[in-house]
């Protein structure tokens, strides 16, 4: 495949698969950027206490660990497509969060579908199935900028999302609704957005699909001691981005500083522009320094980053939304890095279950992240889980460098001698 021009930017030729995983990832991490943040203000609204509200998130990303599970044990045999189908569906299931009437326990066992935002960066069991699906989609010099594009369009989409919940807010009472009701619209455009998704699934083909025969069983095999690795330094990450999601930010800005919904998803909205222009410059960065190189030396500075937020006088505002976007301008690069770099380690059709497996890893420890961040508030104040975040993943990209510097994925030293992927 060639790159296609678009302007001063030479974007992928994904293919009409590629195109459709796009589309759905745009419309899901739509959803996701809003409802994160609805979520978050919901609960401060509700008047739930840090402990309760801990439950909850870490409900919806048990959720997402169930889900995961699922998908990396049976879903090639299920089908990538019917996974994605169904998988979106099951954002409906956010319709019923304002009939919960704040009951942590009744809003716990919602979250447990998996599909109930509490982060802006969606990574459920369907972003499993799209790692698996979109290095099909194009050549393999190809493959990192995919996924740069991939995250681009995610981070694109989040940041809309975002900045969608001071109309939906102004929507509800608007409607005559008040208090944590306000924010009912913006659960119903989430469930839409989740119709949306399952339809643009439901047009990908045969294509789409592992293309092997599907054994039963554990599916990866020659790979295994690279995933357990990677798997245990992505759980540390995760855990550690579990201490502070999109929805305890929310709570953050608005408990600290007394920032109003619409100021919240402004915030959120720029953060996540800045996070989705990163992705090209992340692209360039790994065909010169390589990928575990370009996932290690931005993500340091991020985290020094995130531990100088929580030391900000509750006076100083502008200082920790600079700091936030600051923030959001390195803190994904390592994103499609990553994806391109655990989807070249391994066989091509290893790859639904490693991505599964990855994910799984990330979501199990993720889920214990809110409930310690809760527990962290009482003693040490709303800024510890900050504090935390900070030193755990600076800890990580420690280990990960230690661990694959000398480890290049298949490829990536010829590329770079080449100049790099002819995208971005």
């Amino acid at each position: 495949m060639t790159a296609r021009s678009l302007g001063p930017v030479r974007l992928p030729a994904v293919d009409r698969n590629g195109r459709l995983i796009l589309a759905a990832k745009a419309a899901r991490a739509f959803a996701f950027g809003l409802n994160s943040v609805a979520l978050g203000l919901y609960l401060a609204d509700v008047g739930l206490d840090g402990p309760a509200i801990g439950l909850i998130l870490a409900g919806a990303l048990a959720g997402t660990m169930v889900l995961t599970l699922v998908i990396t044990l049976v879903g090639d045999r299920v089908g990538r497509r019917r996974i994605l189908v169904w998988g979106s569906l099951l954002m409906l299931l956010a319709l019923a969060i304002p009939l919960a009437g704040g009951a942590p326990a009744v809003l716990a066992v919602i979250g447990l579908s998996g599909m109930v935002a509490v982060t802006s960066n969606e990574s459920t069991g369907l972003h499993s199935v799209d790692q698996a699906v979109l290095p099909q989609t194009v050549a393999d010099r190809d493959r990192t900028a995919a996924f740069g594009l991939y995250s681009l369009v995610a981070f694109a989409g989040s940041a809309v999302g975002a900045a969608a919940l001071g109309p939906s807010v102004a929507l509800g009472e608007l409607l005559g609704l008040v208090g944590p009701d306000r924010y009912v619209p913006a659960f119903a455009v989430y469930a839409a957005s989740g119709l949306v998704a399952a339809a643009l699934a439901a047009g990908l083909d045969a294509r789409a699909e592992t293309g092997e025969p599907v054994e039963r069983g554990f599916a990866i095999r020659r790979s295994r001691p690279v995933v357990a690795r990677l798997s245990g330094l992505f759980a540390i990450d995760s855990f550690a981005g579990g201490l502070v999601v999109q929805s305890f930010l929310a709570f953050w800005f608005a408990t600290r500083f007394g920032l109003q919904p619409a100021a919240i998803g402004g915030l959120f909205f720029a953060g996540s522009l800045l996070g989705a222009a990163s992705f090209p410059v992340a692209v360039r960065l790994a065909a010169r320094i390589g990928l575990i190189r370009t996932m290690v030396f931005t993500h340091i500075p991020s985290s020094l980053l995130l531990i100088a937020m929580a030391l900000v006088p509750a006076t100083a505002v502008p200082l920790a939304a600079s700091l936030y976007l600051a923030r959001s301008l390195l803190s994904s690069m390592d994103v499609p890095t990553r994806q391109s770099y655990v989807m070249a380690v391994v066989d091509p059709s290893e790859r639904t279950a490693t991505a599964g497996v990855t994910s799984l890893a990330r979501s199990a420890a993720q889920t214990i992240g809110p409930l310690a961040g809760g527990l962290l508030i009482a003693p040490w104040g709303i800024g510890a889980p900050l504090i935390a975040c900070g030193v755990l993943k600076i800890g990580y990209d420690v280990l990960l460098f230690a661990a694959f510097r000398a480890s290049p994925a298949p490829g990536e030293s010829d590329l770079r001698a080449a100049g790099g992927p002819a995208a971005f």
